[in-house]
């Protein structure tokens, strides 16, 4: 297995595993919307995806953004984290992970950020599973308004 950075010339690759994971999880996003975002995703410099390969198949993705803020300088927020069915519990999500964060420390972060949502968690173990990598509560809340 492989971990590489992906590049605007990998678009295709990262949307089609963005696009299955989102399907996987009932996220409402129509493959020709991630396709577009995917794409600008990619130009912009302070986000980053890397993709794992299993010789020339892509397995796994896992996408970063950052942002500066007053209260902790830079911060990372792991977007995404999924690796395809058959491939899952071999070690490639955590190896997705720890090639996201290494890339944050690179960058000045001062802390990286996951949202793990009921769902995900109830059918995943997420929070068990980041915790397990050192990841912790909070105890902040995420609220939205939808624009």
């Amino acid at each position: 297995m492989e971990i590489r950075p992906a590049s605007p010339s990998d678009g295709a690759v990262l949307g089609g595993l963005i696009s299955r994971f989102f399907a996987e999880e009932g996220f409402a996003a129509p493959a020709g919307v991630i396709a577009r975002r995917t794409g600008v995703f990619l130009r912009q410099p302070d986000n980053a995806a890397f993709v794992a390969f299993d010789g020339e198949a892509a397995i796994g993705v896992v996408t970063i953004t950052t942002s500066y803020g007053l209260e902790v300088g830079w911060c990372a927020e792991i977007e995404d984290l999924y690796v395809l069915p058959d491939n899952r519990r071999h070690g490639v999500g955590g190896r997705l992970l720890d090639a996201a964060l290494a890339w944050c420390r690179e960058r000045g972060c001062s802390k990286a950020e996951i949202i793990v949502t009921p769902d995900g968690d109830a059918r995943h173990g997420l929070t068990t599973w980041y915790a397990a990598r050192g990841f912790s509560d909070g105890g902040r809340r995420l609220l939205e308004l939808p624009l």
